[in-house]
């Protein structure tokens, strides 16, 4: 396995800061114990156009005012852009900011109160965007629910399309 990849859940706060863009492998790329669930940095720009699955550092703000870092999963599909939150670090924890009881596990963590996490910034933009992209989390899991599963059709007809 490459020194360089790793799997998604194992990513750490510091490669995170040292490496912002992750792109994801792929099993064609054959190198073995290295299948789709592995990342690798990249230098490369996210730019529209272009069709990848990358992990983007990116910061989280909860409900209370507080930022914690993470990641969001940014989907490039040629002109769309499809952002997933899919992980916050909490005093070196890694959770996942979608989980249902996010809320009490991290007032667990941070001894605070108020701790859902409420939007996200990626660490850096897009080729040609003024600003890094930034999203809201839904309060609603029903509302949640939906939206990913979206977001599961549009990227599979996609890869389909490719």
């Amino acid at each position: 396995m490459s020194s360089e990849s790793v799997p998604v859940d194992a990513l750490t706060e510091e490669q995170l800061q040292a490496n912002p863009v992750w792109r994801f492998r792929l099993d064609a790329e054959g190198e073995e114990g290295v299948d789709e669930t592995h990342v690798t940095p990249t230098t490369a720009d996210l730019r529209l156009g272009e069709y990848g699955s990358f992990i983007v550092s990116a910061s989280y703000k909860l409900d209370n005012g507080q930022e914690l870092p993470g990641a969001v999963q940014v989907d490039v599909l040629g002109s769309k852009v499809h952002c997933t939150p899919v992980l916050l670090v909490a005093r070196g924890k890694q959770l996942d900011p979608l989980e249902p009881d996010i809320a009490a596990r991290l007032g667990r963590i941070t001894h605070a109160s108020d701790c859902r996490p409420a939007s996200w910034r990626l660490a850096v933009p897009i080729a040609g965007e003024s600003a890094p992209r930034r999203g809201r989390i839904p309060k609603s899991r029903w509302f949640q629910a939906i939206v990913l599963l979206f977001r599961l059709i549009v990227l599979r007809s996609a890869r389909r399309r490719q």
